[in-house]
């Protein structure tokens, strides 16, 4: 049988070898991080797209509804044509008509002006057989005179003297009478004329009117055909657009699905990486269990040597009854009125301001590498903080607060619950810390248990940067 001897590595190729792990638990906190980043990413634009996708539907549908209301518009403007070349053929027949009318009313016109002279004529006429009537009747007088002078010898001549008298008499009533007929027919004639006369001018008027219309008419059945085919290049370019959308919300469908493809790859990508930074984590911590990474070992054991020092001030005060054991682990959390983020009051406040605060400072400036030292109880609590980061709200600064007042808040994360899960006597871990607009950095965190005459309260943790 061949013995070989085995021989003790070299320490600083182990403790080269935990560095390495924790670089590694590191690069993979730091990837998961950036891919969490691009999945949550990926969501919004999924989210986004969702968005787009509405509205290119609703684009849709409006598109549809414009080129339903083109076609519409097209048939009511062929309509209009049709009803304004209807109604203009119409007008026109009425304008002819009535110029055919008002050029009989004008005839009349003048056949009454004819009419009218003729008239007067016949009344002068009257006037010149009246005058030869009383002539008549003068002479017939005369002669019956002188037939009286004359006795029986004139006796005959009087008969006729008489009846010339008589004729005379008869002519000039009958004249008298016709001159009575003439002037009521005069007067009459006259008004007619006159209401003739005020008729061709309005029929005149009403004709030049009807030609405006017809005018009109031509000039909207023009401007309804350029509306025709306004609509008709509308109704061409919204079936286009409507094309043009359907093809961007296909493209955006199937954008779509490759993107929520790609982010449920990306969730089984985050899930994988988790799965690596916890396996990364568990063999950085039990190097630094194993005694190697001596960088990371001193931080270790100012965890412990710090929350040893925390637990014995708590029981010490426990002690001297300066507080009460239902103070230290009570977990009815009040909420701050108006704080922003939400603070929240226990009875454990004013005691860890005073027993655990100093340490927390004290450790956090000890070392440059340190960002920060923390206690949490079982729920994520912090009771109190680092002096800079428990001071007062602003009232309307979310943003400050966040950064200066993390006291009475809780922060329990996936690490934190691990941590409390945990029953070793320290957990190392990694993540990423949030710079905000710096970004990210990756950082270590040392958990320690708090464990306060024998009952777990939470946990001492250091954060630093490696």
């Amino acid at each position: 049988m061949i013995e070989k001897r085995i021989e003790v590595a070299d320490p600083q190729l182990v403790d080269k070898a935990a560095r390495e792990m924790g670089g590694l638990a590191m690069g993979c906190t730091d990837a998961a991080g950036h891919v969490m980043a691009v999945t949550e990413s990926i969501k919004r634009q999924v989210a986004v797209l969702g968005e787009l996708q509405n509205v290119v539907g609703s684009l849709e549908a409006d598109q549809r509804q414009a080129t339903d209301a083109a076609d519409e518009a097209r048939t009511l403007s062929e309509r209009a044509r049709n009803r304004l070349s209807e109604g203009g053929e119409t007008i026109a027949r009425s304008v002819a008509e009535f110029g055919e009318l008002t050029a009989l009313v004008k005839s009349m016109g003048l056949q009454m002006t004819s009419v009218s002279a003729a008239m007067a004529q016949v009344s002068r006429t009257i006037e010149t057989i009246d005058r030869i009537a009383r002539t008549t009747n003068m002479l017939a007088l005369n002669a019956a005179i002188e037939a009286e002078k004359a006795g029986d010898a004139g006796r005959t001549f009087a008969v006729v003297a008489a009846e010339v008298k008589k004729l005379a008499l008869d002519t000039r009533s009958a004249t008298v009478e016709i001159s009575m007929t003439m002037e009521s027919l005069n007067r009459e004639g006259g008004v007619f004329l006159r209401d003739l006369t005020d008729g061709v001018t309005r029929a005149t008027a009403a004709e030049k009117a009807f030609v405006r219309v017809n005018g009109t008419v031509s000039e909207v059945m023009a401007l309804v055909d350029q509306m025709d085919a306004q609509a008709e290049d509308i109704a061409r370019a919204t079936n286009m657009i409507h094309k043009r959308v359907c093809r961007v919300g296909d493209e955006l469908d199937g954008f779509s699905e490759d993107a929520r493809a790609n982010e449920t790859l990306l969730g089984v990508a985050h899930s994988r990486m988790g799965d690596l930074e916890t396996r990364a984590n568990e063999m950085l911590d039990l190097i630094v269990h194993s005694g190697f990474a001596l960088d990371d070992r001193r931080f270790v054991d100012l965890a412990l040597d710090s929350g040893t020092e925390v637990r014995q001030n708590i029981e010490a005060a426990l002690a001297k009854r300066e507080i009460f054991a239902a103070d230290v682990f009570d977990t009815t959390y009040r909420p701050v009125e108006g704080s922003n983020p939400q603070q929240y009051d226990n009875r454990f406040n004013e005691a860890a301001d005073r027993l655990i605060q100093p340490i927390l400072d004290r450790v956090s400036l000890s070392d440059p590498r340190i960002i920060g030292a923390a206690v949490t109880d079982v729920n994520g609590y912090l009771p109190t903080h680092l002096s800079s980061k428990s001071q007062k709200q602003r009232p309307n600064d979310p943003a400050w607060n966040a950064l200066n007042s993390r006291n009475k808040c809780n922060f329990l994360d996936d690490a934190t619950a691990r941590a409390i899960a945990s029953t070793a006597d320290f957990m190392l871990t990694t993540y990423r810390q949030d710079l905000g607009v710096n970004g990210y950095r990756p950082v270590k965190n040392c958990f320690v248990p708090l464990i306060i005459n024998g009952r777990r309260w939470g946990n001492f943790e250091i954060a630093y940067v490696d």
